[in-house]
């Protein structure tokens, strides 16, 4: 079977296969879904290096992570060449037939950089991953607002969505224009302000057993190399949960992992995107730093 796109013939192989048995999601649901938000996906894909989550037998046989583009790609699937210390052939996914392309090679998970391939060094996404402690959703909201609220205090544009799993993500468009250790330096300070004025309640430390109940501020997203799911994304998880764009005013109403791929759809034809806006006036991480920096601006 073949599907043409983007002038491009792809030929899908195992259509038919179950890849999430306990929903009795197919390999071709999983291609259709991608062909059908490639849409509002690419905009935050484009030119971006890409690392794969691949499931070739399906969710419940395992998967494996793939950074590297493999050589029967074909030539019209972009690939960069990036490495700190051993240069890894990247595949960039700039097109709906290179999503459908990879989605057919078992790549149902989409993890991206921060920055994107013509600047490498130069994030223009900043996220915070807020990772609960068991059973910790309510205090996820809660610290998801506090960093809405500290952004704007910062004069960051501030976007949330779902993980597909436990957390959320709180993310700021950037303009591009600071290197990672700056944004870097920047998160650092955020997440200073929170943990003194709420330490009950958030925690940078890195090992579970030292966070004691409270909520993981992640923001290791935020330097060289390091990757966060793609919105839109599946998860591979039994329930085929997606990272989703969510408004502000969902937040209560939305678990981490309660917007699947059956849902999609229907939430795009009556919401739109709620990420369409994310690049209208990305934030700047050289104001955001000497705000924080002044006496003025209170984090709360």
């Amino acid at each position: 079977m073949n599907l043409d796109l983007d002038g491009h013939a792809i030929a899908l192989t195992n259509t038919d296969r179950v890849v999430f048995e306990e929903i009795g999601l197919t390999k071709g649901d999983v291609i259709a879904y991608y062909a059908d938000v490639a849409s509002v996906m690419l905009p935050e894909l484009r030119d971006r290096p890409l690392t794969l989550e691949r499931f070739t037998k399906g969710i419940e046989a395992g998967g494996f992570y793939q950074k590297h583009a493999q050589k029967h790609y074909p030539a019209w699937i972009r690939r960069v060449e990036l490495g700190l210390k051993k240069p890894v052939a990247y595949p960039i996914c700039d097109t709906a037939a290179a999503l459908v392309y990879l989605a057919n090679q078992g790549g149902f998970v989409f993890h991206i950089w921060t920055s994107r391939a013509a600047a490498p060094d130069r994030p223009d996404l900043l996220v915070f991953d807020l990772d609960p402690p068991e059973g910790g959703i309510t205090a996820v909201r809660t610290v998801a607002r506090l960093i809405r609220d500290a952004f704007e205090a910062l004069e960051l544009p501030a976007f949330l969505k779902t993980t597909g799993g436990k957390g959320l993500h709180v993310c700021a468009p950037l303009d591009g224009d600071a290197s990672y250790p700056q944004v870097h330096a920047l998160t650092s300070a955020i997440n200073a302000r929170l943990c003194e004025r709420h330490p009950d309640l958030v925690t940078t430390e890195f090992y579970k057993k030292d966070r004691k109940g409270r909520v993981f501020l992640d923001t290791m997203r935020n330097t060289i190399g390091a990757t966060v799911v793609a919105p839109y994304s599946l998860r591979g998880r039994a329930s085929a949960p997606v990272s989703a764009p969510i408004t502000w005013s969902e937040l209560d109403t939305i678990a981490p992992d309660g917007i699947t791929l059956r849902d999609v759809r229907a939430r795009l034809d009556r919401l739109g995107d709620p990420w369409a806006t994310l690049r209208t006036k990305p934030g700047s991480v050289t104001r955001a730093t000497e705000l924080v920096s002044g006496k003025g601006v209170v984090l709360h």
